[in-house]
């Protein structure tokens, strides 16, 4: 690949026509990139999360731009890597980070086409990503493992080692030796190289108080983001969000949510990619909508707009392998309290199945809130659908039986992920599937008919499994706004955490799990410190945790039952202890976990039921049933 003739030329054209310089500076190498936890938007509008833990192996993140002529130099280079690495749909990721914060997403969009660059180039125009890597130079790469380890950072290759000459072929693929290191899981011998090109350089910023917020340069890309997911057409966001009267007529509304953090719905404490599908917003760009609210919320430059982000118009993941849908219409009232609705659906398939994902689709999103999806293969859940009038039938919680299993659930923006490494959930021959439902109406009646669609496991390795603790001796008094209760779980055999599930009531405040190691040491698992009972998740962990055996896993949770609790069912506060109603109050904490022995399976699902019936025989002994 020629290079540009004449590049001292084209160079000392760059810097009086840019202001770029040539750069030699390096930084110190990274340890980590663990605070990173941004969403960003590409040059095509799709919508990228970028936190510390990721499922590809490899993570290559190139500051670049289409006027220093060195970045422009491996535009080839870096399509090549592209595909050869798979085009992002394998273990290996390449990601470009448009460096020149100034240029509007037409600009860079402008670029990506005249240059026919292939891959996704994301936009970082509050430097959120060049604050957290500190790049120096442009063109400079940053290589993550898994766990977002900056493995290598640097140059791409030796054909540039010193400004103003250049190799006429490299004779070293620094970039991809790293890369193929760290996909074998083998340290980079040489972390850092010196990169050669233009500095990377940010433009004085004001703080958000003091800068000249526009909605198309400022706002539309945070809303586009984080928000538009859920506030677009047809989707269960009260209104939308996709245009700048959208967002300027309710300016001051949006920055109060995001600054109580009652939105984007995030209830657990971890907020730095502890978790997959984080929805958080970061310290600036919660700053960014409260001062548009305040000024005269100015709409800008229309090349400032971002394309809105791109959203699969059917399955996310292609067709699954089955779809089950609700059998007939429900309708849901235009107003009233909220509705959670089991809904029985029937199935056949040859034989016990690993699930490794499942995408839900409401039948009307502006109705339903959020869904779980419960096997049971016990016909209990029949005979309460058949004793039910209309669809379905009700209950508050949980399903109204204990569970066979399950295979996931659904709440607004939460997108379909398999499972890692060939697990998933077991989905037995002969059961029903239980579709509970809560409903939230919306001031207009409707009707609904949700389905799910269930993706089975290629090639399965393992169940993944549930495992939980509880406590039955809640015994809340009326007017008490701190009730402490707690409840432990000690592991019979090592597993692999994958996911948190804590579970309360109204009265719920606080829910605090922990695991405590043999080896002395204690790591926390989830931290809900507002719990909010329509809000409520699973957290699946973007990075699986070992537990070994003899671990004891404490949950400690807050209830509060006082007339000062908005959504505390009685008024004036009653007395408060376990059960299924709504008046009622439950603390259990469900963990979804792996074990690599699958000997141990039986041991750890055995004994997890046989420490729930001692739980509540003892509950029932100690309240004389």
């Amino acid at each position: 690949m020629k290079f540009l003739s004449g590049i001292l030329s084209s160079a000392f054209l760059l810097v009086g026509a840019s202001g770029w310089i040539f750069a030699e500076d390096t930084a110190p190498v990274a340890d980590t990139a663990s605070l990173i936890n941004v969403t960003r938007q590409d040059h095509q509008g799709n919508v990228h999360q970028i936190a510390a833990n990721s499922r590809k192996a490899v993570r290559v993140f190139v500051f670049m731009t289409g006027e220093c002529p060195v970045s422009r130099t491996y535009f080839p280079v870096l399509n090549d890597l592209y595909r050869e690495w798979g085009k992002n749909e394998k273990d290996i990721e390449l990601l470009g980070v448009w460096a020149d914060v100034t240029q509007t997403p037409q600009d860079v969009a402008g670029m990506v086409k005249e240059f026919s660059l292939e891959f996704p180039i994301l936009l970082d125009r509050d430097a959120s990503l060049g604050n957290a890597l500190n790049p120096t130079t442009v063109p400079e790469v940053f290589v993550l493992d898994p766990h977002g380890a900056v493995a290598y950072r640097g140059r791409i290759d030796d054909r540039f080692l010193q400004l103003g000459s250049r190799k006429p072929e490299a004779t070293e693929e620094t970039l991809k030796q790293a890369v193929e290191k760290v996909a074998a899981g083998l340290p980079v011998l040489v972390p850092q190289t010196k990169p050669v090109g233009c500095y990377y350089e940010l433009p004085p910023t004001n703080s958000p108080e003091d800068a000249k917020l526009t909605f198309n340069r400022d706002i539309a890309p945070i809303l586009n983001a984080n928000c538009v997911v859920c506030h677009r057409e047809g989707e269960v966001g009260p209104f939308t969000l996709t245009s700048y009267m959208d967002a300027a007529k309710r300016a001051r509304q949006i920055a109060r949510v995001v600054d109580s953090k009652l939105m984007p719905p995030w209830k657990a404490a971890q907020v730095h990619g502890e978790f997959e599908g984080q929805r958080t917003l970061t310290d600036r760009e919660i700053e960014t909508l409260k001062a548009w609210a305040k000024s005269d919320r100015v709409e800008g430059d229309p090349a400032d707009l971002p394309p809105l982000p791109t959203f699969a118009s059917d399955w996310v993941l292609g067709e699954p392998d089955l779809v089950l849908e609700m059998q007939e219409d429900f309708d849901v009232p235009a107003g009233g309290s909220d509705i959670f609705r089991n809904f029985v659906i029937p199935y056949e398939i040859p034989e016990d199945k690993l699930v490794a994902t499942v995408e839900f689709k409401p039948g009307d999103s502006s109705v339903v809130h959020h869904s779980i999806l419960y096997l049971d293969n016990s016909k209990k859940a029949r005979a309460k659908d058949n004793a039910a009038p209309g669809p379905g039938y009700s209950t508050f919680g949980g399903p109204g039986f204990v569970p066979s299993g399950s295979i996931g659930g659904w709440s607004p923006g939460k997108m379909p992920r398999r499972l890692p490494d060939g697990l998933g959930r077991k989905m037995q021959k002969g059961a029903d599937l239980v579709m509970q439902i809560h409903y939230h109406p919306s001031g207009k009646a409707t009707k609904d008919r949700s389905k799910v669609g269930i993706y089975f496991v290629d090639k399965p390795k393992n169940e993944a499994f549930a495992i939980w603790t509880s406590s039955f001796d809640l015994n809340i008094p009326p007017g008490e706004e701190n009730y402490k209760a707690s409840a432990s779980y000690k592991l019979p055999a090592d597993v692999t955490l994958l996911s948190c599930i804590p579970h309360m009531h109204l009265l719920g405040q606080q829910m605090k799990a922990t695991a405590h190691l043999p080896d002395g040491t204690s790591q926390v698992l989830i931290d809900v410190p507002q719990w909010d009972f329509n809000w409520q998740d699973e957290y699946m962990l973007a990075d699986p945790m070992q537990l070994p055996a003899g671990t004891k896993i404490e949950v400690v949770a807050s209830y509060d039952n006082s007339e000062n609790n908005p959504t505390n069912p009685s008024s004036p506060p009653r007395q408060v202890t376990f059960g299924e109603e709504t008046t009622d109050e439950m603390l259990y904490c469900f963990f979804l976990v792996a074990a690599k022995d699958k000997s141990t399976i039986p041991v750890v699902v055995g004994d997890v039921f046989t420490q729930e019936v001692l739980r509540r025989s003892a509950h029932r002994l100690k309240m004389g049933r």
